[in-house]
């Protein structure tokens, strides 16, 4: 969906999304849903890795018109509850502070996030957690992934694919990004959350953020800017 990545995960009773795009991709995205013989109402579930506008534009509109329940850390809560995005980032280099300052001019892009109402049927997480995915049907686990923003989560299933949102990208490789988040308030944590995605078994990268790549790619990078 433009720049950003969506997925869709088979469960016991539908799809679990992981992420949305900016708002005005929501057509779009039903569209895609029509040409693979799904119908919205089949997403029981909305991952959200985190707050950010590119992952969270059409959340709202997905939740409210088909019900799904949508499932995020407890650090995200407020700004999505509000519409305000938590400023907290820093551009990874100058190369990528440029070529944003462009790209946002160009989007008009005004960081704010249509706000979700929350109920009780959805799941705030706290920490790692191995059960929501087994109850709905998905072998894997949801970890902590913090680096890019305080409330970052990844999705790690048994047979290794891992949805990471954007604690690892590949795009914009102009940049000399190596896979590092072109935005992020720690990268300390970057690299830790790295190195825990590596641990829980990752085998292919799936970022929201360009193409996938292998763990070994990842380990390559982390080895060359970790230390």
């Amino acid at each position: 969906m433009g720049p950003t990545n969506c997925f869709l995960i088979k469960i016991r009773d539908g799809y679990l999304a992981i992420d949305t795009s900016f708002a005005d991709y929501y057509e779009k995205f039903l569209k895609s849903l029509v040409k693979r013989e799904i119908d919205p109402s089949e997403i029981r579930y909305l991952l959200l890795t985190h707050h950010h506008d590119d992952h969270t534009g059409f959340a709202a509109q997905l939740k409210e018109k088909n019900s799904c329940r949508i499932i995020v850390h407890e650090k995200a809560v407020v700004a999505l509850k509000t519409g305000e995005m938590i400023s907290m980032n820093k551009p990874l280099n100058r190369r990528v502070a440029i070529t944003m300052a462009i790209f946002n001019k160009i989007k008009h892009r005004n960081f704010k996030i249509r706000p979700i109402f929350f109920t009780d049927e959805d799941i705030i997480i706290t920490g790692d957690d191995s059960e929501i995915l087994t109850e709905i049907g998905i072998e894997g686990k949801i970890i902590c992934t913090p680096g890019h923003t305080v409330d970052s989560i990844s999705v790690i299933l048994a047979n290794g694919d891992a949805f990471v949102g954007d604690v690892c990208m590949n795009f914009l490789n102009f940049c000399g990004i190596h896979y590092r988040p072109i935005w992020l308030y720690d990268p300390g944590l970057v690299f830790r959350s790295w190195r825990k995605i590596i641990e829980n078994g990752a085998r292919t990268i799936y970022p929201a953020h360009g193409k996938p790549f292998t763990v070994e790619d990842l380990i390559r990078s982390e080895k060359r800017y970790a230390a």
